[in-house]
């Protein structure tokens, strides 16, 4: 059961739960229903190339999120998820969880030990992240394919109203408040409990915007085949011209292009 949560990423906790565990800084007292001596104590077996102890250090930075900004969840909903089933593109726009920590000042080698991506075998981590400067991008990206990937949501078994939804939710949510995204696992229970009672958003077709719905719903929508005229003389629906006859095949991945 992949239990992935995507959350508003800023700077400011980054900097503090890095400080934190490198005992600069007390712990805040929004962090006691969840924090625990074995986070700091992680750190050197992390050094050491534990990845195991890396994980418990970048799960531990999503757990900090959850008590600032809304986790936004949904089982099998994430962003590695994302890549490997709906959009490889994706990756563009990704950053490896090494890079956030150092940036706030934890040492190189204890951060090397991150894995890139969430190991969906594994649980109990943090894993890629998009930078706040790339959400107009993101959005922008979603809204140009939104057709395409709800088809291919829908024929992979998934539901688009709910999963692409959300996506468009959370980016957008980034996009507005001026933060990135990152993503982790096993942050919140099945039906999306946490240990402090935090903010967690599931999806909703009823805050879906109606016209997204619309595209969403022609997307998916059987295509009618060849009528009896075209059956009798040959001719295939949707075809496109071309001087030699044939129909270029459709791009499978077009990249991300952020500016």
């Amino acid at each position: 059961m992949e239990l992935i949560t995507v959350h508003p990423l800023d700077q400011e906790t980054v900097g503090t739960y890095v400080a934190v565990l490198r005992g600069k800084q007390p712990v805040p007292d929004a962090w006691r229903a969840w924090w625990t001596p074995a986070l700091p104590a992680a750190l050197s077996p992390a050094r050491s190339g534990s990845e195991h102890a890396a994980n418990q250090l970048s799960h531990g930075l999503a757990l900090a999120l959850m008590t600032r900004w809304p986790a936004y969840f949904q089982q099998g909903f994430g962003f590695t998820t994302w890549e490997a089933r709906v959009d490889r593109g994706l990756g563009m726009v990704l950053r490896p969880p090494s890079r956030l920590f150092v940036e706030a000042g934890l040492p190189e080698p204890v951060a090397r030990a991150m894995p890139i991506r969430l190991d969906l075998q594994q649980g109990m981590m943090g894993g890629a992240w998009i930078p706040a400067r790339l959400m107009p991008d993101l959005e922008r990206q979603l809204d140009l394919r939104l057709e395409r990937t709800a088809k291919r949501l829908h024929d992979g078994e998934f539901d688009p109203y709910a999963t692409l939804g959300l996506m468009l939710e959370a980016v957008t949510y980034a996009r507005t408040q001026g933060v990135g995204l990152y993503e982790a696992m096993d942050v919140v229970g099945p039906g999306g409990e946490t240990a402090g009672g935090e903010a967690v958003v599931t999806p909703d077709r009823v805050r879906l915007a109606p016209t997204v719905q619309e595209r969403i719903a022609e997307a998916i929508r059987p295509q009618k085949g060849p009528g009896l005229l075209a059956r009798m003389f040959g001719r295939k629906g949707h075809e496109v011209f071309s001087p030699n006859g044939k129909t270029p095949p459709p791009s499978d991945v077009t990249p991300f292009e952020p500016e």
